[in-house]
């Protein structure tokens, strides 16, 4: 048994390099794999022959201790582990406010990133993500989302189940920090990001609720859990959820939010560069107008957005957010998920609609774990 370990500790040493390391966040600690209680009874019995097992021992890095690797171990991975090697989190009591980022964690960017004259495109919205399908031949990137916290994106439930999405397609991955995906490493002067993230997707939750034949799309939402956490840098950052009940009693009729993304939905692609594209919000009387003619309800747990002629979230990704800076805080904050819209996108007085987050937050929190 300890002759195993000791090889599977080889093996991860071989696979780390100096610059492997990164920084802990979400509340986990730097310590000696050995007192990672769980995470190493799982190289004990498991070994890190598997490159799912070597590609999280590596995402969890955080240094060396003399030669001794330090990894970041979450609360969850110094429990106790049980037989089959899993965490036992019999008892355990967190809150799942804990599991998101304080504000000053999220809804940053920086402002101060200047290239001739006006901020670089590549480090505006670093909460992006672009959703990876496999299909029979090859993959693609058809929806996006938004980091919330190291180890969940946001995204909507048709891209998840929706009716236009093929049966055939696998949801794999996501990935984080891209800004121009057709190349590798995205430059604009001397400016440059490092390669993008590509996490595989270890669970989707859809909203219990949805029905992809529903015509009104309501409970369009969905998270997706990560099967390790996000490495945060200038590229990957974590955008702020609506929690506070301020935001709850805000409409937020008349604000201007942006929606940023590729152009790519499950069944169109557009674009190789991060678009964005200013919206203003139209009150939800306003919007049930408009909508009525096509038979179609706009509910309190919705919200629409846009309605000016060639400015839509079109120019967006499915599964994208309805994002902005609202009353006196300097965050940026997901108040909408991109849901549906008129055809041809950009129709004068037709706004898209988004799911309103401030009312899904405590689903949202319900699904959280560490």
């Amino acid at each position: 048994m300890f002759v195993r370990t000791a090889a599977a500790v080889c093996i991860f040493l071989i696979a780390l390099t100096r610059t492997d390391a990164q920084q802990c966040n979400g509340g986990a600690a730097c310590v000696e794999l050995q007192n990672c209680k769980s995470l190493y009874d799982q190289l004990r019995e498991q070994g890190s022959n598997t490159p799912n097992f070597v590609r999280l021992l590596r995402s969890l890095h955080c240094g060396f201790h003399g030669s001794t690797p330090m990894v970041c171990c979450p609360p969850e991975f110094g429990a106790p582990a049980s037989s089959d090697g899993t965490a036992d989190r019999r008892g355990a009591n967190f809150d799942p406010l804990d599991l998101l980022p304080g504000l000053k964690e999220c809804g940053g960017q920086n402002d101060d990133r200047i290239v001739g004259g006006t901020r670089a495109d590549l480090d505006e919205h670093p909460w992006m993500a672009l959703l990876r399908y496999d299909k029979p031949k090859g993959w693609g990137f058809y929806c996006g989302g938004v980091l919330i916290s190291s180890r969940y994106v946001l995204t909507a439930a048709h891209c998840v189940k929706g009716e236009d999405l093929p049966t055939n397609w696998k949801l794999s991955q996501v990935r984080l920090g891209e800004w121009n995906t057709s190349s590798a490493v995205d430059c604009i002067a001397e400016d440059c990001s490092g390669p993008p993230q590509d996490i595989p997707v270890e669970r989707i939750i859809a909203h219990e609720y949805y029905d992809p034949a529903d015509s009104d799309q309501i409970h369009d939402i969905a998270l997706l859990r990560l099967e390790h956490n996000a490495l945060f840098n200038d590229f990957v950052k974590p955008i702020c959820l609506p929690t506070l009940n301020e935001f709850k009693l805000n409409s937020l009729d008349g604000y201007n939010m942006e929606v940023a993304g590729w152009g790519k939905t499950e069944s169109r692609s557009e674009s190789d560069v991060k678009l964005k594209v200013s919206v203003p919000v139209v009150s939800n009387p306003k919007c049930e107008s408009v909508f009525s003619r096509v038979n179609r309800r706009i509910t309190n747990k919705q919200m629409c957005a846009g309605g000016k002629e060639g400015q839509d979230s079109c120019r967006g990704d499915s599964g994208g957010a309805l994002m902005g800076k609202v009353s006196n805080y300097n965050n940026w904050f997901a108040f909408g998920v991109v849901s549906y819209g008129p055809s041809p996108c950009g129709t004068p007085g037709w706004p898209g609609v988004y799911t309103r987050v401030t009312e899904y937050v405590d689903w949202i929190l319900s699904k959280l774990r560490p």
